[in-house]
């Protein structure tokens, strides 16, 4: 017989076991399984404290050392608790036979601390596929008839790779804190119970709450939002620059001249007032679960003394922390070695812990001795220093910092994701490869838009083994599972794919230029068509998002509007609006009345910009009210400060009837005057793989204007013959030109002529062919002046016995990247893994070789 939960199981009684015993917290957690319970069968289930109002299948959770019930359990043979002692943050989900009269089936959860069980009763939400962003982001799971756990069904979850794992809310102002105020009134337990239960659902335990404007140890009010996070067991942290559970907005509050506390951040002139300060919140705060951030760094997130010496900075920290553990040993507990602290060596304080070559740091110094080293990436996801061999021996282990979101030089980003799955997996796994695995915090700004990838971070710090870096090339096996979870009950499996191809396709346009960060000039309007060739990308990615948006059903909407349709849309209309900004602009300086068309189309995308937005804000009575606050449009300094919506040009039409004709990926143009450029030249028949290239003829006027080509040579054919353009609604032409190979003879040159008003323009096209006899596989050779290769298409990989090349897929802004496993291997110059690139060149000389590396900023 099975453990089952349908319909009849949940009208014939309680079917959770309600232990007085337990934790509140974790009946907090059981109530809202209850809950997802409701939204797969229909009906809510209820819980009982006595046996006997239990149904026949119940569910039994509970925390080993805290429950009667496990230990009776235990004791008759039924579950085996020492599985469990002593192992953090792991449960037991096990279906027993008939434990007690009346009962048939038990369900078991039992944990091995608070967090253990709670994770396992989402554990049974997850069974039942319910989302960890059914609440957060409205994720509706499939109805459902029965659920069934055949008969001795027995799961042991593992240890967490990473010991403590969570998110930074940051940057708050002004999406998530007015999302706070408007549905919450503040930022206050109300608001923070959704925080907790999603980081919570999502295997995660640790947080640094809001903290520009936000009070989180008063705001609760009071200390309520403390409490509850005890309460469900999240372990709190102050950021950064926040020492001894304080932020830096209280003494901001609290500072005067009559102030406890003075009225200077200083610790030489105001030591005494400081260390009270941080004192009186280890007093308040210490006797919650958290993680105590040590260390001192200037107000908002600026460096402390400026102007001294790295000696003067380096003995200043030397005797904050000092004064610090002598507080926490006080306070807290004498065993400092029982109390979780962390040093984040971020911006100033990474010079500070390392010193230089003429003066020590504080590496290896006694007053950091249990102290979690937190390293930090460089704000753009990209790490900074890992520690050595040597410095893995550190007894307080190694923790990392990571961006999603940032606010600062030299550009932020803080609107929508912006972040790529395979960068964050090899960075992060470069990171666990060399030790660090005590801490692991990602800023996510608002959280909204930043689910996909946060999902992602905190299963690989939860699960590294199946993840991590035994698991190269599996960020698309993650995607798909991912939209499964979401949207797997809503959708037919050619809708996931689609989804799949959203997310990593928008993402990776983000990554390589975030939307802040984008301006008409990043990507060229014409050379190589690398503007028309990412719109056709952008315009088939909104094309899918679109379908699927109208497809879906007001149930599934939401969810998808604001975990899918929301971060893709927004990202790929911004891309868009500022590449035809740049073909607007390009188009302008030819005269052509394309770039009037081109300014309507970016203004449509302005407007689509608003409308994404406001409809974000009102989807499902406006559960993210707020989150599409952030500016994100021109940024022409690091912040929003003086931001601008693109220039538009607009030409004003010739008086006679003019066309001027572009080589398609070139900047040559010509209006066909003898007197000035009339040939243009057509080499992209010169590679062999090459069957079709392209010109353009555009209006100068809003008159008539015809066009009349001719072509010499047998072996080439054009699109287009004849036609008329009048700059109104016809303000282009694309004439494609296709070369069939078999007819051609030892004439290798050919010549299109276009007839327009002013003259004549001729296009020299060279088909001439490399001699390609003899060349081994995989030989590259120049045609046009340059060698383009990607990172994987080397001819010959010369790896070692134990360490080699590996391929990372879609790493990078192109096609891939190759990287060296394992990565904590060292090698002398020539005794290491290589790749063998061949090419051909047309004459002897010196040529400069670029290399695309990682890692790179905006």
């Amino acid at each position: 017989m099975s453990f089952i939960i349908n319909k009849v199981t949940l009208s014939s009684g309680a079917l959770f076991f309600r232990e007085k015993e337990a934790y509140s917290g974790v009946h907090k957690i059981a109530g809202k399984v209850m809950h997802d319970i409701e939204l797969v069968f229909g009906i809510a289930p209820t819980a009982a404290e006595e046996i006997t109002q239990c149904a026949s299948s119940v569910v039994i959770y509970g925390t080993i050392d805290r429950s009667p019930v496990l230990a009776d359990l235990s004791g008759q043979g039924l579950i085996t608790l020492e599985e469990l002692r002593g192992k953090n943050e792991v449960y037991l989900f096990q279906v027993i036979d008939a434990p007690w009269e009346g009962i048939d089936k038990a369900l078991v959860i039992a944990g091995s601390d608070k967090r253990g069980t709670i994770y396992g009763l989402f554990h049974l939400s997850e069974m039942l596929g319910v989302s960890p962003f059914v609440n957060w982001s409205a994720v509706r799971p499939q109805r459902n008839e029965e659920f069934l756990l055949t008969d001795g069904y027995k799961y042991l979850s593992k240890e967490p790779s990473i010991r403590y794992r969570g998110f930074f809310i940051n940057d708050e102002w002004p999406a998530f804190a007015n999302w706070c105020h408007e549905n919450f009134g503040g930022f206050n337990a109300k608001a923070y119970e959704h925080v907790f239960e999603l980081l919570l659902r999502l295997k995660g335990n640790y947080l640094w709450p809001a903290m520009w404007s936000a009070r989180f140890y008063d705001d609760g009010p009071g200390l309520a939002n403390a409490e509850l996070a005890d309460e469900l067991g999240v372990i709190m942290g102050t950021s950064h620059h926040e020492p001894c559970l304080r932020q830096g907005e209280e003494y901001r509050y609290l500072r005067g001249k009559d102030s406890i506390y003075g009225d200077a951040w200083n610790f030489r002139t105001n030591k005494e007032g400081i260390t009270r300060f941080w004192e009186d919140g280890l007093i308040r705060s210490g006797k919650f679960e958290n993680i105590i951030t040590v260390g001192m760094r200037g107000e908002a997130d600026t460096a402390i003394m400026k102007e001294a010496t790295l000696a003067d900075n380096i003995n200043l920290l030397r005797d904050v922390l000092r004064t610090q553990n002598r507080l926490i040993k006080e306070y807290i507990n004498p065993d400092l070695t029982k109390v979780p602290r962390m040093l984040a060596l971020y911006k100033e304080v990474e010079a500070f812990f390392y010193g230089d070559e003429n003066t020590p740091g504080l590496l290896g110094s006694e007053e950091l001795e249990g102290i979690i080293l937190m390293l930090c990436d460089d704000n753009f996801g990209n790490l900074r220093t890992l520690p050595s061999e040597e410095m893995r021996a550190h007894n307080g282990g190694f923790g990392m910092y990571y961006h999603f979101d940032y606010h600062g030089w030299p550009v932020s980003y803080e609107w929508i994701n912006s972040s790529y799955l395979p960068k964050v997996w090899e960075q992060m796994c470069t990171a666990y490869d060399f030790g660090i695995r005590e801490l692991w915090i990602v800023n996510v700004g608002d959280i909204c838009t930043q689910e996909f990838p946060l999902n992602f971070f905190l299963d690989l710090a939860y699960d590294f083994e199946r993840w991590g870096t035994s698991a190269i090339n599996t960020t698309r096996d993650y995607t798909r599972l991912w939209v499964q979870k979401q949207f797997g009950g809503a959708c037919a499996d050619a809708d996931l794919e689609a989804i799949q191809e959203i997310l990593e396709g928008y993402t990776k346009i983000a990554h390589n230029r975030r939307p802040e960060a984008m301006n008409a000039c990043v990507y060229h309007p014409v050379n190589y068509q690398e503007t028309d060739r990412l719109l056709a990308e952008i315009e088939r990615l909104m094309a899918k998002a679109g379908e699927l948006y109208r497809k879906m059903d007001e149930r599934t909407l939401p969810a998808f509007f604001s975990l899918v349709y929301y971060p893709a849309m927004g990202n790929l209309n911004l891309q868009k609006m500022w590449l035809l900004t740049g073909k607007n602009h390009y188009a302008a300086k030819l005269n052509s009345m394309e770039a009037n068309q081109l300014a309507e189309e970016i203004r449509a995308c302005m407007q689509r910009d608003k409308e994404l937005i406001d409809e974000y804000h009102s989807m499902e009575n406006g559960k993210w009210y707020g989150m599409g606050l952030s500016e994100h449009i021109g940024f022409i300094h690091w912040n929003e400060e003086e931001c601008k919506y693109p220039i538009l040009m607009q030409v004003m039409p010739a008086r006679k009837n003019r066309l001027v004709v572009s080589v398609d990926g070139t900047t040559q143009h010509s209006e066909g005057s003898g007197w000035h450029v009339h040939k243009l030249y057509m080499n992209d028949f010169r590679r062999p793989d090459v069957t079709a290239a392209s010109f353009t003829i555009s209006s100068v006027s809003d008159l008539e204007a015809p066009y009349e080509i001719t072509c010499d040579a047998p072996w080439l054919s054009c699109s287009s013959y004849k036609g008329v353009l009048d700059g109104r609604s016809k303000t282009t032409e694309r004439i494609t030109v296709t070369i069939d190979r078999n007819k051609i003879g030892n004439e290798t040159e050919a010549r299109i002529k276009v007839k327009i008003p002013c003259g004549l323009v001729t296009i020299i096209v060279d088909a001439r062919q490399p001699e390609l006899s003899g060349l081994p596989e995989r030989t590259f050779i120049g045609t046009d002046g340059y060698i383009s290769i990607e990172a994987e298409h080397y001819h010959a990989k010369y790896d070692l016995a134990d360490a080699g090349f590996r391929v990372l897929e879609g790493y990078g802004k192109t096609l891939s990247g190759v990287k060296v496993f394992p990565t904590t291997r060292y090698f002398t110059p020539g005794q290491g893994p290589s790749l063998e690139y061949l090419f051909v060149v047309d004459e002897p000389g010196t040529y400069m070789v670029e290399l695309y590396t990682q890692p790179s900023n905006p």
